[in-house]
């Protein structure tokens, strides 16, 4: 049985109302890689009455109240993917498409149709909310996803080319959870419960607005809002204190008159991950909608691990999932793909076993962690790095036993840094999981480029070319490399262009993964960007911002 998302739904039940409403502009499907359905799982599992609103009518507020209106708290998200960077290209044209939407149309109107009414509004948070305010101002609205994780400081913001506050006090939400939500939704949700107001709510992964912050201690204070949207080395200054804080204290940081406070995140154990992922779930669309090609893909795909130590400088995963890494136990893992391997529609092929990068499950610290998690570092890792190959590979293999199994793929993204991916792991992944072409991220093929990305450099991706190629010919396979490549990152000019485009000629390395970059908010790159100098060093950087040019660069390297 689906989660309610009308009040027919709540009677079949013989419920009055929600303990929650969670609202989103993706289309609800009932599957552990959605949001919408593993916190609303999650919160039910926990006791609480959960329900969808899944795409309101986002210029009638009163499509906020299909469900009524629920007992505790509306729990806002702005969907599987930041509404600004899922609506516009880089630059900055409307996309014609939305993997989360039936199929793919992003509008409620027909393709065709003169007037156009976007399912996904743009800041869709700041919309949602303002819009259920209007509905309902008695109820405390959450907020959360990525949508909220990136936008929790005082940050710059592509689009609009400005700074812009937190977006706690934009869309003027009680209460903000960032990073994976599970349990700080299920902490604020109990405390909301207990009649606590959100602003004196201390609960981990969490920020609020206070007006008093005189009974905290030992917090990191950043630049105002004020003093980072007036003065650049201000806004580096804030960005160098947040990143270097790692979610580790407290921050406060002043908006108007008022604070945003926020307290510590929270990291989780393999316990509790396994805990969120045994649970039931229907592993369909809602009969609401079909042909949603974002769920096609992950349909019979399986989360191994949370978290990214990669800390590449243009990713958002390290300020959202955090850069430890936290794997599910490999009986929970092999459970849920029995469960799925049951069901009458399985095709026999499990898409997918991985997370942000598939080669980093079970890997861990010889020393349980560092101030910098940059285990990567350097040709050959961390001293203390510990792969998790063999264990990878030995979940792989056991999977592959179950019954109704015929083939089990990789499709995240692998690093191949040699620390990560050894000659017996490559040779393994391309014997039996890489069904063709295996995609792979240089991202540049300029050291100074990558430099400013936090990626390895050209001799270590020449490197693995070189292993690639050599266990393909020992094996008598086929298989191809596919480059994922940024264009238009700090630090690259006309030379460096050249340097990439070489390195994929040199290589025979073509495809269509190439894109212009854009700026995330709340990353390094994009902190680059904006101040068009390493906010660290001071070191200045080229940012080329002409759209036309980084076009023509596009397609240089695509010719």
């Amino acid at each position: 049985m689906f989660l309610p998302t009308t009040k027919e739904d709540l009677n079949k039940r013989g419920w009055d109302c929600c303990d929650v409403i969670i609202v989103t502009p993706d289309a609800y499907a009932d599957h552990p890689s959605f949001a919408m359905s593993i916190l609303g799982r999650f919160l039910e599992k926990n006791g609480y009455k959960t329900g969808i609103i899944s795409q309101p009518k986002w210029k009638d507020p009163k499509s906020f109240m299909k469900l009524g209106i629920p007992k505790i708290a509306f729990a806002v998200s702005g969907g599987q993917m930041d509404s600004m960077v899922l609506n516009y290209t880089s630059a900055r044209i409307p996309r014609k498409e939305d993997l989360f939407c039936e199929n793919k149309n992003p509008y409620f109107s027909s393709i065709g149709d003169k007037k156009k009414y976007r399912i996904r509004p743009d800041r869709c948070i700041n919309v949602y909310c303002s819009q259920i305010k209007a509905a309902c101002k008695d109820k405390p609205v959450i907020i959360g996803g990525i949508e909220a994780s990136l936008r929790r400081i005082a940050h710059y913001d592509f689009w609009s080319d400005k700074i812009k506050r937190s977006i706690l006090f934009d869309a003027k939400a009680d209460i903000l959870i960032y990073g994976m939500g599970e349990y700080p939704l299920l902490n604020v949700v109990r405390a909301l419960e207990r009649g606590e107001s959100p602003e004196n709510i201390k609960t981990e992964s969490t920020a609020v607005i206070r007006k008093d912050i005189s009974d905290l201690k030992g917090y990191v204070l950043l630049p105002s809002f004020k003093e980072v949207s007036e003065d650049r080395e201000s806004f580096a200054r804030a960005h160098i204190l947040f990143e270097d804080n790692d979610n580790k204290k407290t921050v406060v940081q002043k908006q108007d008159s008022r604070y945003l406070v926020q307290y510590p995140g929270m990291e989780i154990t393999q316990d509790q991950l396994d805990y969120i992922y045994d649970t039931d779930f229907e592993r369909k669309i809602h009969p609401d909608f079909k042909n949603v090609p974002a769920f096609d893909m992950i349909k019979t795909s399986v989360t191994s691990h949370r978290g990214c130590y990669g800390d590449c400088s243009f990713c958002a995963i390290a300020n959202h999932q955090g850069k430890k890494v936290v794997s599910r136990s490999k009986q929970s893992i092999l459970n849920e793909i029995r469960v799925i391997a049951s069901k009458k529609d399985f095709p026999g092929t499990i898409t997918d076993i991985g997370g942000p990068t598939a080669n980093m499950y079970a890997s861990g610290c010889r020393i349980g962690g560092c101030e910098t998690n940059d285990c990567l570092k350097g040709p050959k890792g961390c001293r203390n790095f510990i792969p998790g190959n063999r264990e990878y590979l030995d979940l792989l293999s056991e999977a592959k036993k179950i019954d109704n199994v015929k083939n089990i793929q990789i499709n995240s993204g692998l690093r191949f840094d040699s620390c990560i991916m050894d000659d017996n792991f490559l040779r393994e992944i391309l014997r039996h999981y890489i069904s063709g072409q295996m995609k792979i991220a240089p991202e540049s093929g300029s050291d100074p480029v990558l430099h400013y990305m936090n990626k390895p450099d050209t001799k270590v991706f020449e490197s693995f070319i070189k292993k690639f190629e050599r266990i393909k010919k020992e094996e008598g396979i086929k298989k191809y490399i596919i480059p994922y490549i940024i264009t238009g990152h700090p630090g690259e000019g006309e030379k460096e262009l050249k340097q990439t485009r070489d390195l994929l000629r040199k290589n025979r390395l073509s495809g269509k993964q190439f894109q212009i970059f854009t700026p995330t908010p709340m990353t390094r790159s994009a902190a680059m960007y904006y101040l068009g100098y390493d906010p660290r060093t001071g070191e200045k950087i080229g940012v080329e911002k002409d759209v036309k040019t980084l076009r023509k660069r596009k397609d240089v390297l695509m010719s």
